[in-house]
């Protein structure tokens, strides 16, 4: 079992003890809060939140609905996972016994299979009957996967019917015919997926959940939030649309400097431009001024122009880079923590690790490694009687933040489903 108290510190004297403080000390007060607001905003199935901690500041970049990476949390919490995942299927409904998973195609990744492996181990504890199929046929690499058929508005899989369908693909490449017209829920949504979802809509949801939860602390919402913008298309092989990218990214940097001035924060602003839909650390850049930008190499270009899938990235969100000021205390290497949920129930998660990347740079990337984080006493609420810095506390600080990330993926889920 790991030891809470020494997995990270902070790399320099960076801690905001008001944003700490008013976190911690009004714990009832958010939990009564964020009850009220999943009566409201029920939660996604599942998710995974990155966030970045810098100390004066706290924020998820990034919220996945179709999360991977379940290999990676601590196995000795299953207990916690088994719970969360019945408790999310109860929710949906009590008469759920089978459940067909959904992967991605790429199921030939040893990373990947073992977070499929570790999803259904699961379920299957929760006591679920579970199947998993990729929607390809991967013996030809294409076409839809021949063991899927739908009979009778029912999906199946080589005459396993389902009760419910768990997606644990972004569906990056569109939905599929055979996902539509059929009675068994998909969990998450699938107008969920990356054909319909971008970030720049989430983070507006998100801005308006910590614009309204600041507002209850009477803290500044920046403290919680990336500051971001969005233009319309862009071709970086072309240079079309280059114009409103560095228009945006102008103000973008202004906005960022007047806070760090008015914060008296002494580090250099940046922006990480990212693909608007899309994951696995694909299509993000750094950029540390207009100049910078505007004299982009062909390589540069290049990295920008495809996402997953070899699909054609042509909409970008460019938001404020966040300092990641937190290192494992064993080999100092650079870290940020991703937390993991079933519904609104927090389960674990785990620090994201690159030896080879520093505190602005993105982590998600080849070469990357985990440290698993226990949640059993952190994350779930804090103690009082220990430093506001502790690994207690800061791990309940990091739950609130993945929560008001789940709020706003809860609210886009609800304008979708109505």
């Amino acid at each position: 079992m790991f030891n809470i108290k020494s997995i990270v510190k902070y790399t320099k004297n960076f801690e905001n003890e008001s944003l700490h403080s008013e976190i911690i000390m009004n714990h009832m007060k958010i939990e009564a809060w964020f009850r009220n607001q999943w009566v409201k905003y029920p939660a996604p199935f599942y998710s995974s939140i990155d966030i970045r901690n810098s100390g004066y500041k706290i924020a998820p970049v990034d919220t996945n609905l179709f999360p991977a990476g379940f290999n990676n949390l601590d196995e000795s919490f299953g207990f916690l996972y088994i719970s969360a995942a019945q408790h999310a299927f109860e929710r949906l409904s009590p008469n759920i016994t089978k459940i067909l998973i959904i992967s991605e195609n790429h199921t030939r990744n040893k990373y990947y299979q073992s977070n499929i492996d570790a999803l259904s181990n699961i379920l299957t504890k929760s006591g679920y009957q579970v199947k998993v199929a990729a929607l390809l046929n991967i013996e030809t690499g294409e076409g839809l996967n021949p063991l899927l058929s739908q009979d009778e508005n029912s999906l199946k899989y080589d005459g396993f019917k389902p009760d419910a369908i768990l997606l644990n693909n972004d569906l990056s490449a569109g939905i599929p015919d055979i996902l539509n017209n059929i009675n068994q829920p998909i969990l998450p949504d699938k107008n969920l997926g990356w054909t319909n979802r971008s970030k720049t809509i989430h983070f507006e949801y998100y801005s308006d959940v910590v614009s309204n939860f600041s507002r209850m602390l009477e803290i500044d919402s920046w403290l919680l939030e990336p500051l971001f913008r969005n233009c319309g298309e862009i071709d970086f092989k072309t240079k079309q649309g280059e114009d409103c990218l560095i228009h945006h990214a102008s103000r973008l940097f202004t906005l960022i400097k007047e806070k760090y001035d008015y914060y008296k924060i002494n580090e250099e602003p940046y922006i990480m431009i990212k693909a608007d839909s899309g994951t696995y650390g694909m299509g993000i850049m750094q950029v540390r001024s207009i100049e910078e930008l505007m004299n982009l190499n062909r390589k540069q270009r290049t990295k920008m122009s495809k996402i997953k899938g070899g699909n054609k990235l042509n909409k970008v969100i460019l938001q404020e880079g966040i300092y990641s000021n937190e290192n494992m205390k064993h080999d100092s290497h650079i870290a940020e923590p991703v937390i993991y949920a079933f519904g609104s129930s927090l389960v674990g998660g785990f620090y994201r690790i690159h030896d080879a990347k520093n505190n602005s740079e993105n982590l998600n990337s080849p070469g990357m490694s985990f440290h698993p984080i226990p949640f059993k006493d952190a994350c779930i609420s804090p103690n009082n009687e220990e430093s506001i810095y502790s690994d207690t506390n800061k791990f309940y600080i990091y739950g609130v933040i993945a929560r008001l990330a789940i709020l706003a993926a809860a609210k886009e889920l609800y304008n979708v489903e109505n």
